[in-house]
């Protein structure tokens, strides 16, 4: 096992122990009430969170200064790791941070540990902790007091392994990238020699830091005297804080972004809240009492591509002047949860992680189905989930949606046009829409595992008997903008049952039915060959002699 004595004499330079906090509550023995004397009871503060700045990515930086910054001179703000590897404009953000706020607290990311051949990222770490010392950016666990209140702050310094990972694997599936062969820290980071990512002696390494800037022992002997506490990571300290692997777009990213080092302190800390980043996820669940929080800011075209699982409330684009996520408030203690897609998805379903042949279009892009004695792999959701993006904020929904809707627009265009082009990524037949025969419906209905979406337009007197209706276009492009009870209700049923999604459109209307079945496809992460248009439509439907319900029509007043 390395051994961190060996890496502190490779330093070039040391820092004491003790070097980096400007007021740790380690060193000091007094109460909350006796503090609370000599401060100011009229004074507001507010601690806020964000993680994932990027301010190498232009727009992001544009967004940091922007920000509503009028009234946050006694303020505190979490920085969670991953400003950039660039040392001028990891500089310039915590500057910036400090021009504004009271107090800045921070733990660097994977991005800032990035660096050539010749930069050991130990080493980089040490420099970067001596930055925030020279800017006053705090590092070490101290505390905020107003008032009577009095918040312990715990930075934690950790970094991946791939141990962390202990969730069954992907099953079913070939061409899965391996973690060193995807994830850029495998490339960009170097370390003392002995010292490894892959089998975690890097993250024992940094964890060990953290034993430098506290005394630890002392911290959780201390923590007693404090009714709230907020820890802060860059990197996840449980597989629960994290979709399960099968939802993620590269399923073995999930062994590079966690700590079990850091799991050990979050769990002996027990603080109300923790802050952690790295995921790019919008997130605020709790789990066994403690409160996750993630507020990342993420690439700005993650937040134009995907901005309902990066959003977290209204943050980060859901008011006129951007913000970080408030975490806590002076008068009023934690700020109340919000909603983020991830975390509302598992507070509703929960988690499967033993579900491993079933993974979304988007996962199945690129890869090859592989089934295998016992495993059928299949492309969607486990029956009757809404699929994750709708749980997002409704103007990041109806966002998300008009995008499809372009691209089948666009796709459409260029098959009239004879330009269009099959997506080499897609698996052979997975890109269209198969028709299916109403003998084969009725078999599937006995069956029961089916959903029948009637997509006819305009006045209609019969229909599929407990069918969902949702015309096309005038509903299939607007969905999205439901309220969120609606769209969870409509959405939970047209994800019912195992098999294919059924379209019963206008017989005489195939191409409008077509249209549908693609961006419906779209819309829930399905492959178009499983959004089945009927052939022959509603007229095929009745000829099966399957069940029809009458529809009632409005009444006419007469005059």
């Amino acid at each position: 096992m390395f051994d961190f004595d060996d890496l502190e004499r490779a330093l070039e330079a040391k820092v004491p122990a003790a070097g980096y906090a400007q007021d740790d509550c380690s060193s000091r023995g007094k109460t909350e009430k006796a503090r609370a004397k000599h401060v100011d009871h009229t004074k507001v503060v507010r601690i806020w969170a964000i993680s994932d700045l990027h301010t190498d990515d232009h727009h992001n930086k544009e967004w940091i200064e922007e920000m509503n910054t009028e009234s946050t001179a006694d303020d505190v703000i979490i920085v969670a790791g991953d400003i950039s590897h660039k040392w001028e404009i990891i500089t310039e953000t915590l500057t910036f941070f400090k021009e504004r706020y009271a107090r800045v607290f921070y733990c660097p990311g994977n991005h800032e540990l990035w660096g050539n051949a010749q930069e050991d990222s130990m080493h980089r770490l040490h420099q970067l902790l001596q930055l925030c010392n020279k800017l006053g950016v705090e590092t070490a666990p101290t505390e905020v007091s107003v008032g009577d209140r009095c918040v312990l702050i715990v930075p934690i310094l950790s970094w991946h392994h791939p141990q962390w990972d202990v969730e069954p694997e992907i099953s079913g599936w070939h061409g899965l990238l391996p973690v060193d062969q995807m994830l850029s820290d495998y490339l960009l980071t170097h370390w003392p020699q002995g010292t490894s990512i892959k089998d975690g002696s890097a993250a024992l390494a940094v964890d060990k830091v953290n034993d430098q800037l506290a005394d630890w022992d002392h911290l959780l002997t201390r923590r007693r005297d404090f009714r709230e506490v907020l820890s802060f990571s860059h990197f996840l300290p449980r597989v629960e804080n994290n979709p399960e692997k099968r939802y993620l777009t590269h399923p073995n990213l999930a062994k590079g972004i966690g700590s079990q080092y850091l799991r050990k302190r979050v769990d002996d800390l027990r603080p109300n809240v923790h802050v952690f980043g790295h995921t790019h996820f919008g997130y605020d669940l709790e789990v066994d009492g403690v409160r996750y929080v993630q507020a990342p800011l993420s690439m700005s075209s993650e937040r134009h591509s995907r901005g309902t699982t990066v959003a977290l409330g209204d943050f980060p684009d859901g008011l006129p002047f951007s913000h970080p996520f408030m975490v806590w408030h002076s008068r009023t203690g934690w700020a109340p949860k919000s909603q983020g897609a991830w975390s509302a998805y598992v507070e509703r379903y929960g988690r499967r992680p033993d579900v491993t042949w079933l993974i979304p279009s988007y996962v199945a892009d690129g890869l090859e189905p592989a089934p295998s004695a016992g495993i059928t792999p299949k492309v969607g959701w486990l029956p009757g989930r809404m699929p994750v993006w709708l749980f997002g904020p409704k103007s990041q929904r109806i966002q998300e949606a008009a995008a499809e809707s372009r691209k089948i627009s666009e796709r459409l265009a260029k098959e009239a046009a004879g330009t269009y082009r099959r997506n080499k990524n897609h698996a052979p037949g997975t890109e269209e829409p198969l028709p299916i025969e109403a003998s084969e419906v009725g078999i599937l209905l006995c069956k029961g595992n089916i959903a029948v979406i009637d997509v006819r337009e305009g006045e209609c007197f019969s229909r599929p008997a407990n069918c969902i209706e949702l015309p096309h276009p005038s509903k299939t492009n607007h969905f999205a903008a439901l309220p969120d009870d609606e769209l969870l209700d409509l959405g939970e049923r047209i994800m019912a049952g195992e098999g294919p999604r059924i379209l019963v459109g206008d017989p005489d209307a195939p191409a409008s039915c077509r249209h549908a079945a693609l961006l419906l496809a779209a819309l829930l992460r399905l492959w178009p060959r499983d959004v089945r248009p009927l052939r022959g439509g509603f007229k095929a439907w009745q000829a099966q002699g399957l069940p029809v319900t009458k529809v009632a029509r409005e009444p006419i007043d007469v005059w």
